[in-house]
């Protein structure tokens, strides 16, 4: 079966439906391409997980344990500045 997609200025494409179906895939899923030595590629997929998808993302500076005390003093002084300016 040979299926076509066009490609767009944007380097973005609709991934025609028959493929959706065979991969079993929905918009949270995980795309990979594997180009093999002959030019071909090799699409597969997976469910992404939040955990997959955070590891892709740069970390702003090192995390540090907290806890949940400290997460309440945070939401609480968030909640206090919201309180403030809305006044």
């Amino acid at each position: 079966m040979s299926i076509t997609s066009k490609l767009t200025s944007k380097n973005q494409t609709t991934i025609p439906k028959a493929v959706v179906e065979a991969l079993q895939i929905k918009p949270s899923s995980l795309l990979m391409y594997e180009i093999e030595p002959d030019g071909r590629v090799v699409l597969t997929a997976k469910s992404a997980t939040f955990e997959d998808l955070a590891d892709t993302f740069p970390a702003k500076r090192p995390r540090k344990p907290v806890s949940g005390e400290q997460m309440k003093d945070a939401v609480r002084a968030g909640a206090a500045q919201r309180f403030r300016k809305s006044k």
